[in-house]
């Protein structure tokens, strides 16, 4: 099931135990083609011999060059129609995770298959509570509309999340913003996401959709534009270092190589706008970007030998590219 927590509980794992892995491959499994990319470019990323290296070589190294311990995760292997088994490494060495809505991928679990479905309404009470920061004794009206809004989001974790975060983040210590307040904007911002052309929603989708775009609307405009810029890349462990070195070049290529298409000048005037601050490069400027972010549930951050990382939920990633658009960031 989409937005239960698959992703969210791999990436909490590697937040938490990632040190015990000196190499992380996180692959993006939706299609061949990601699948090859990823593969490709974690083998490019280790330099040393390996920058032209393609997806089969990332798959050897995996399988008989490495002596250290890795982690291969197979994020949102959802097609039936793709043939995972020649991607899979075998070594002693490695660990696999595969995440998918089609039951049929534990045919692949050689040890432990683990189904996530929907949340009990007291987890999911318990989930929107605590994004929300909240007592779980609350007034009657309160409740009511805590257990109203469980059933509006399909108990799904990450729709969940989303609203106890934007009901925290416009509290303050005299005047709460309650669950009843959150579902009157919930309503009327559902009802705006059905008049839209989007047919691949299912309900709990809408819901969710309608969620993230309250919380979207309520940062400021430039962690706006940042997120959809975010969006483009893979969920997991986008750099935040990557942006500073492309920053000190201001986004101009250090070795000429080709021609730059004339359409790409907006989008590095975009990045520079989001990026400085009074025309100069500020680490403290985009770490203050990214917790604003977090702040709302929209990403995540990690840390990882000194390098930080920010992860989108899948769901997030989706509802960026679907609906930002629309919006004409």
């Amino acid at each position: 099931m989409a937005g239960c927590g698959k992703t969210q509980l791999v990436s909490y794992f590697l937040q938490e135990h990632g040190s015990r892995y000196p190499h992380i491959l996180f692959v993006d499994t939706s299609s061949s083609i990601s699948l090859k990319n990823d593969f490709q470019a974690w083998a490019r990323s280790l330099g040393n011999g390996h920058e032209h290296d393609v997806w089969e070589d990332a798959r050897r190294l995996l399988a008989s060059t490495l002596e250290e311990n890795w982690i291969l995760v197979f994020d949102n292997f959802d097609d039936p129609k793709l043939d995972l088994e020649p991607f899979i490494p075998r070594s002693k060495y490695g660990t696999i995770i595969i995440t998918s809505r089609n039951r049929d991928a534990s045919n692949f679990a050689g040890i432990y298959h683990l189904e996530l479905g929907e949340m009990e309404k007291t987890e999911a009470l318990a989930v929107l509570l605590r994004a929300a920061r909240r007592q779980a004794r609350l007034l009657r009206e309160e409740m009511e509309s805590a257990n109203e809004l469980l059933e509006r989001l399909g108990f799904l974790a990450v729709a969940l999340v989303q609203a106890g975060s934007l009901c925290y983040q416009r509290s303050s210590l005299n005047e709460p913003f309650t669950f009843t307040d959150y579902l009157s904007l919930f309503d009327s911002e559902r009802a705006t996401f059905m008049q839209l052309v989007l047919p691949t929603l299912d309900n709990y989708q809408l819901g969710t959709y309608a969620a993230l775009n309250l919380s979207y609307r309520t940062i400021p405009v430039l962690c706006q534009k940042f997120l959809h810029f975010l969006a483009f890349f893979h969920h997991s462990y986008i750099s935040l270092e990557m942006f500073a070195n492309a920053a000190k070049f201001k986004f101009a290529d250090p070795i000429y190589l080709m021609r730059r298409q004339s359409n790409e000048k907006p989008m590095f005037a975009d990045l520079y706008s989001i990026l400085y601050l009074d025309g100069e490069w500020s680490e403290v400027h985009i770490h203050e970007i990214a917790r604003n972010l977090r702040a709302f549930s929209l990403i995540s951050i990690s840390s990882t030998a000194g390098i930080v990382f920010l992860h989108l939920h899948p769901l997030v990633k989706s509802w960026a590219k679907d609906i930002l658009k629309e919006h004409e960031l």
